[in-house]
């Protein structure tokens, strides 16, 4: 039996929102973990770029009106997933198991997960304040000015000479 109430449609958000975050983020930290282009830069500029890209992530997930709360976990979980699937797949001369790889990378990268989550949170959040805080003066201006024109016309008709 599936309900159509709001709260099953709620309820249902949050672990697909969740999921999307974790998809997009798996996939990106997979393919930035096994980019050529890692040879040539600095872990500075690494964690700099990955800081900036997480929060621009961060942003577009929040604009696409995915909670914070399923926004941190799901790039919480796709970062732990993305770095699994890179170490799994990656070309070893011993085979690895899922669980090793994902063992391996929480003892060497999880400063760096605790950092790109952060970082994706905190700009996800903020933008959500931005956007909710713009929609509400907007809406409080228009209100604001329609109730005192229609609170001047009843004063106005109210008058008598």
């Amino acid at each position: 039996m599936v309900s159509n109430s709001v709260v099953t449609r709620i309820g249902m958000r949050w672990p697909v929102h969740a999921s999307f975050a974790a998809a997009i983020f798996a996939f990106l930290y997979k393919y930035w973990l096994t980019t050529p282009v890692l040879q040539y830069m600095s872990v500075g500029r690494w964690r700099l770029f990955a800081v900036v890209v997480a929060a621009g992530c961060g942003v577009a997930l929040s604009l696409l009106r995915v909670s914070t709360s399923a926004l941190s976990c799901g790039v919480m979980v796709g970062l732990l997933l993305g770095r699994t699937w890179a170490a799994w797949t990656f070309p070893n001369d011993v085979a690895i198991s899922v669980c090793a790889a994902f063992a391996s990378h929480l003892k060497s990268f999880w400063r760096e997960t605790l950092l790109l989550t952060f970082a994706t949170t905190l700009a996800g959040f903020c933008c959500a304040y931005f956007a909710k805080r713009r929609v509400n003066i907007r809406r409080e201006g228009v209100g604001t000015k329609c109730s005192d024109t229609i609170n001047f016309a009843k004063s106005c008709l109210s008058y008598r000479l």
